[in-house]
């Protein structure tokens, strides 16, 4: 099979990454903060290491601004429902958001009645910064929700002037950096970033069942900003039935997914010494695939990179569509006659396809490279799209 759904989840992991995983799981599958004995004591070392090596890979200020979810998705719930919304609080949210955020939000607007307006783009897509000026002059932000890049064209948004300008409401600015994390230097030290959310499975290249949330304690109270909204035991102070005012305690209960979090330290150890080289790669494949499809007829591609800087600007992502065939049907033919992996449809992307446009082709085909992606597997698929025109 020819992979290229690395946006949905990379494959094939390092070999490291399933050796650490089968090892906790054969040696250390058990509950970390919860015994006094010594295999208690080292699953604990274990998710506090990739406890550090995340504070350390994002920029964090302190090693418990990281907190441990299930996924992305369980970490955008997290903080989302978790914050103090009030009623006609105005939240701005880009048109590249995921359900995780999205639906989320739909949930409080109707628990609580805040305001949701979307981010002004340009003729492209792209965020408009001056006219996002303007609007936050006339609606002043309270709440920015901005994806550090899209999982559907691979565009990467300009979240730090957005979390900037938002700053100087006093906003808060919330990331999505599922996509992003382990394709952009993040350094939270830097930003004006007041929460991020990872995925472990993705560019990281950890497996499924870890994710969470960083905090930029420099900027952001999260003590007192944000409630826990899951409840249960931490293995702290058990016979009180309230959760800690302060700490990861206060947010992370039940227990942790000891092999998973492991083995994510060794994906972002895979990556973080070869980090620019991957990048280069990935941009190599990318660019060689967008020469190849643009030259073939009957194909669109939505958001296609022209210049050199929105080339930077872009992670290895695209999405394209048959003028004369529904992506769905395209995406079936490709896995049954081809044994060619893409994802088609909509990816959980509500807002985006209207500002690209392919709502009439049932979404889009979407392609995304990853470090093991072959210049074979990129003309294997481009032979496919010619035969299928």
């Amino acid at each position: 099979m020819i992979y290229l759904d690395n946006a949905a989840t990379t494959y094939p992991k390092p070999e490291e990454v399933y050796e650490k995983m089968d090892m906790l799981t054969r040696e250390m599958s058990v509950n970390a903060g919860r015994g006094s004995y010594e295999l208690a004591r080292k699953a604990t070392d274990v998710i506090n290491g990739t406890r550090a090596k995340l504070a350390d890979f994002f920029g964090a200020e302190y090693v418990n601004d990281v907190v441990f979810a299930s996924s992305a998705t369980e970490a955008a719930n997290r903080v989302l429902l978790g914050y103090d919304f009030k009623e006609n609080m105005t939240v701005y949210v880009s048109p590249y958001e995921h359900n995780a955020v999205m639906r989320t939000l739909e949930a409080v607007r109707k628990k609580t009645g805040i305001q949701i307006k979307l981010l002004a783009t340009d003729n492209k897509g792209y965020l408009d910064i001056e006219e996002i000026e303007y609007q936050f002059m006339c609606d002043e932000p309270d709440f920015v929700c901005i994806n550090m890049a899209s999982n559907v064209t691979g565009y990467i948004l300009p979240f730090d002037k957005i979390a900037h300008m938002a700053k100087e409401y006093e906003a808060v600015v919330f990331v999505d950096a599922a996509q992003a994390a382990g394709n952009i230097k993040i350094n939270l030290k830097e930003t004006d970033i007041d929460i991020l959310i990872f995925a472990g499975h993705k560019s990281l290249y950890g497996l499924f069942g870890v994710g969470g949330f960083v905090t930029n304690s420099r900027i952001f109270e999260r003590d007192k900003k944000l409630n826990p909204v899951i409840f249960g035991g931490n293995g702290e102070n058990s016979l009180n039935l309230g959760l800690p005012e302060t700490g990861i305690s206060k947010y992370e209960v039940g227990s942790l997914n000891v092999p998973a979090i492991g083995a994510l330290k060794c994906g972002i150890d895979s990556i973080e010494t070869d980090f620019n080289e991957i990048r280069q790669y990935e941009d190599k494949m990318f660019r060689y695939m967008l020469e190849k499809i643009e030259k073939l007829d009957g194909i669109i591609i939505f958001q296609k990179p022209e210049t050199e800087e929105e080339f930077e600007n872009h992670i290895a992502v695209i999405s394209t569509a048959f003028e004369k065939c529904a992506s769905d049907d395209a995406g079936t033919i490709l896995d049954g006659e081809y044994n060619i992996a893409v994802r088609t449809g909509y990816h959980c992307a509500p807002l985006v396809h209207d500002v690209i446009g392919s709502k009439k082709y049932g979404g889009t085909i979407r392609i995304s490279i990853g470090r093991y992606t072959t210049k074979e597997d990129i003309d294997r698929l481009v032979y496919a799209f010619e035969d299928m025109r």
